[in-house]
């Protein structure tokens, strides 16, 4: 697993927390989805190739 991918699944698992927690421990969400924001930032700054290459066979 790259360190992208790594990056992007657990980003899903802290949003996928966060929706568990919204009713009951509100304030840990909302820190479960700054985390999740961190990791999606990295990911992207992690990224070698245009963010639309994979719609078009993988590079531009």
């Amino acid at each position: 697993m790259t360190e992208r991918a790594a990056l992007i699944r657990a980003a899903r698992i802290y949003l996928a927390q966060s929706r568990h927690f919204t009713g009951r421990h509100r304030i840990w969400s909302f820190k479960l989805l700054e985390w999740a924001a961190q990791c999606r930032r990295r990911a992207a700054a992690v990224r070698n190739e245009p963010a639309q290459g994979d719609l078009f066979g993988g590079t531009a």
